[in-house]
């Protein structure tokens, strides 16, 4: 009989936790991932299968991340979720993609230039950085992600990377982050 209150006190603290966010998510839900490894330059994190709605940015300049906002908006409205990413694909093709939360319904896409993405699990080299988020600091960062990667002897995609946000443009305080694919 004593087994019983043991198993009691047990459960609810081996049972399944469940994942909570990093700080700099502020409380609104953000794409769940592990820390896999480390060290002072990056971070590897394995990411769960996310949405995404997605629309391509013609050029990279604040008004055409406004109009690629303002598409992303018309289909899902207001909603306080993080990270926005930035993607720049071999230099040249730009996307601007919004996180779906998990329990958040999209209505029906009706506007062609948007996309709902669904990314599988992936894994997730990291740089963090502060300061105003720009197209230029996204490239810098990336850069000097890729070096420490070849430094650490990592394989990554040379192709693609992300500018990860977490917070408006107009936060005094900004976390930001680089993300590139860890490939096999």
């Amino acid at each position: 009989m004593q087994l019983l209150p043991s198993l009691l006190i047990l459960v609810p603290l081996c049972g399944g936790q469940e994942w909570e966010a990093p700080e700099y998510c502020r409380g609104s839900p953000c794409p769940q991932f592990t820390v896999v490894n480390k060290t002072t330059d990056f971070e590897e994190r394995l990411y769960v299968a996310t949405a995404w709605i997605t629309t391509k940015i013609p050029n990279p300049t604040a008004y055409d991340l406004i109009a690629a906002s303002a598409r992303l908006k018309s289909v899902a409205g207001h909603f306080d979720a993080w990270p926005v990413l930035v993607n720049v694909t071999n230099g040249k093709e730009y996307a601007l993609s919004w996180f779906v939360p998990p329990d958040m319904n999209i209505p029906e896409i009706t506007d062609p230039s948007v996309q709902l993405e669904i990314r599988p699990e992936v894994n997730v080299y990291v740089r963090v950085f502060r300061g105003t988020p720009s197209i230029d600091q996204g490239k810098l960062n990336a850069k000097e992600l890729c070096k420490s990667l070849r430094k650490a002897g990592k394989t990554f995609s040379t192709e693609r990377y992300a500018g990860a946000a977490y917070e408006s443009y107009f936060a005094l305080i900004h976390h930001n982050e680089v993300w590139i694919d860890k490939t096999q």
